[in-house]
Order: structure tokens, then sequence, then C-alpha cells
């Protein structure tokens, strides 16, 4: 009976010992968790302080006016002043190549942020109207608000992407089906929206040239 009690109670530990042998084993054969690794996020690319100030208080100044048949270079003097007066400081205009700065246009704001003030006049205008903040060290320009014609918001467009030119240059062959079709009504904010939004594409210069046609032919 002993003999048998030990048999058995050698059994369960060897059974036991097997087991804990396997488990090893097969712990050790697999491979090894892959933990991600965690890309630092690039550093965005840093203002200078002039930029900054312009970027964070000038464009925060409230500006009002109401504006008939004004050409836009007026307005923009106009909003110019009245952030000097209200911020203490100079706000520097830079026109662009072809920016309309003689257009006139009607306008009203009414004690609204600058950023909101030239967002909401230069869509009004249309044809992908923007601004920079140039920021460069050591620039004569640094700091000042340069009026474009490529639809940017305060910062500089990035280069456009493979994608970005193929949905752009897609919508562009849209836009000018249209135009042939006579339907100019639906052409223009196709072509508008290319500009703004893709505004470093080939279409978007393209766009632009078709754009200025139609505003000539009308």
């Amino acid at each position: 009976m002993r003999s048998v009690l030990w048999f058995a109670l050698w059994a369960g530990v060897t059974a036991g010992v097997v087991a804990v042998s396997a488990m090893s084993v097969l712990a050790v054969g697999q491979p090894p968790a892959v933990v991600p690794k965690t890309e630092p996020a690039p550093s965005a690319v840093k203002s200078t302080p002039a930029a900054e100030f312009t970027l964070t208080k000038l464009l925060k100044t409230p500006v009002s006016g109401d504006f008939t048949d004004v050409p836009l270079g007026e307005i923009l003097k106009e909003f110019a002043h009245q952030v000097e007066e209200k911020a203490d400081d100079l706000l520097m205009w830079a026109y662009g190549t072809e920016f309309p700065f003689a257009r006139k246009v009607s306008f009203a704001v009414n004690n609204q942020p600058l950023e909101v003030a030239l967002d909401e006049l230069l869509k009004k205008i249309g044809g992908g109207l923007g601004y920079v903040v140039v920021s460069k060290e050591g620039d004569k320009y640094d700091g000042w608000v340069r009026l474009t014609t490529t639809g940017e918001r305060g910062h500089e467009a990035p280069p456009a992407s493979a994608e970005d030119e193929m949905t752009a240059a897609d919508r562009l062959a849209l836009a000018k089906k249209l135009v042939d079709g006579g339907k100019l009504t639906s052409a223009r904010p196709l072509l508008e929206l290319i500009i703004r939004k893709y505004p470093t594409t080939k279409a978007a210069v393209q766009a632009k040239q078709l754009l200025e046609k139609i505003e000539t032919d009308k």
C-alpha cells in the first residue's frame, strides 16, 4: 500500500515538473512582445519674436469699419491704423505679386479680431487671397504681414504632396468642363477651392489664371 502511495506521489510530482518544463519551453520559444516605439513628434518650426508678436497680439487686436466701394489697400491701411492705436505698435503690410490691393469692395466689420476680419474680407473678394506673417530672423520684413494670392492664413503653406497635385488636377479638369459648358456659377467656387486648399500645386496656378479670365470676361 505504501509503495502505491509513493508511486502516485512520484508520478504527480513528475507530471508537475514536466508541465512546468513544457510551459517554460513554450515561453522561451515565443518571440518577445514587440513594444512599439513612439517616435518623438517633430518640433514645430518656431516663429521669430517679431512674427510671434504679430500672430499673438497684433492679429488679435479688434478692428471695426463700414466700407462702401473702397479699394482693398485703403481698408487694410485703416485696419493697420486701428491696430497701431490700440496695441501701441506698428502693423506693417507687404503686398505679394498680383495681390489686388486696388480692387474696390464693400465690407463691414464690428469689433472683431483683425485675423477674423481679414479672413472674412479676403473670402469675400475670392480668388484664393491670403496672408503670411513673415518669420525670418534678420529679414527687414520680419514680423510684417505679406498679402498673397495663395490662400494662406498666417503661416506659409507646406509644399504640395503628390496626392494633392492629383486631387487638384482632377478638380481643375472638372472646373474646365464646367467653364466650357457655360456653367460659370458652378465653376467659380470650385476654382476658388483649388486655389485655397491646394495653393502650392500646379493646378492652383492654372485655376487662378482661369478665374481671372472669367472675371475679366464677365
